[in-house]
């Protein structure tokens, strides 16, 4: 069977860069790419992600889209990516331009194209801004989508930016309501399974001493340095929970997913303590069409294969 073709959304920042490495390394590197503000700027989300594609030895156009959210102003990571949203990660001197397209346009020519000539997958691994305004004018181009894996929201009730809400949905609760209110194929990767897959620092230093060094060393190893710094600064133990490669790890390997929701998901959008936060419809009550949600996972499974992910990206670069 041919493998479907493969869009990433992604908002630039440490995790996204790993993220990508995990489809590199797996043999599902992205297609096309698309960039949202959310860790970063716009604009500094599309340098990061065009410079991870060259470390990374992939060849995808980046087309960048929304700057801010539909309602109100952007908010950023950069206390957690670092200011450059990549931890300081060494970049190569010349990286090839964007492509013009808008990445809002670009996503609806690639789902018209999808509905005729096969579906498309697409890992959201951002504010959901572009997808929903791609969708909300056009709902009827979900018919273009293979899977929608969006890492986002909270199963459990546990954010990672207030005790409510996670980043990617609180970013932009409005358009991620739009999008978990089409019939689409989503499958919700949430915080809560995220901390569930935390890796050690023994674990990571075990395998960058294992890796051959190189470029892709040092980038891989920025990365993750910064996340287990900002893990330490913030009161946890050394290693990082890694959100963004878990939603990867899922799209390439469903069966790390053990344990599945099936469920309408909601997303407060008001609120003065838990805008952003992301609710069950179960039992049934506000007509929500089931997206599945992962609210349980094999963490050997996905250790193993984020871990060779690196091994394997380091001895080739």
């Amino acid at each position: 069977m041919m493998q479907r073709q493969l869009l990433v959304d992604t908002d630039g920042g440490t995790d996204d860069a790993m993220a990508l490495a995990v489809l590199a390394a797996s043999g599902r590197a992205p297609d096309f790419v698309t960039t949202v503000f959310g860790n970063v700027s716009l604009g500094q989300a599309s340098d990061n992600i065009l410079a991870t594609l060259a470390v990374l030895g992939i060849d995808a156009p980046v087309h960048a889209g929304a700057d801010r959210p539909l309602i109100g102003a952007a908010i950023n990571a950069a206390d957690v990516h670092g200011d450059d949203g990549l931890g300081g990660a060494p970049r190569p001197a010349h990286l090839p331009p964007l492509a013009s397209k808008d990445g809002v346009d670009f996503l609806r020519s690639a789902l018209r194209r999808a509905m005729t000539e096969g579906p498309l997958d697409i890992l959201a691994l951002g504010p959901l801004t572009n997808l929903a305004l791609a969708l909300r004018t056009e709902p009827a181009l979900v018919a273009g989508i293979g899977r929608l894996v969006i890492m986002g929201g909270t199963s459990r009730g546990r954010g990672n930016v207030t005790g409510a809400a996670e980043f990617n949905i609180l970013a932009d609760p409005e358009a991620a309501a739009i999008v978990l209110a089409l019939a689409a194929p989503t499958e919700l990767v949430p915080w809560e399974p995220c901390v569930d897959a935390t890796l050690s620092g023994a674990e990571l230093d075990a395998v960058f001493a294992r890796a051959r060094t190189g470029a892709r060393h040092a980038f891989l190893k920025a990365l993750v340095d910064q996340l287990r710094r900002v893990t330490i600064a913030y009161g946890g133990t050394d290693g990082f929970a890694p959100p963004d490669p878990l939603a990867a790890a899922v799209l390439v390997d469903p069966e790390i997913a053990t344990t599945i929701v099936r469920a309408g998901v909601a997303v407060e959008c008001g609120g003065l303590y838990a805008r952003g936060a992301t609710i069950f419809d179960e039992p049934p009550k506000w007509g929500l069409p089931p997206i599945s949600t992962v609210d349980g996972i094999d963490v050997p499974r996905f250790k193993a294969l984020f871990l060779g992910a690196i091994e394997r990206l380091c001895e080739t670069g």
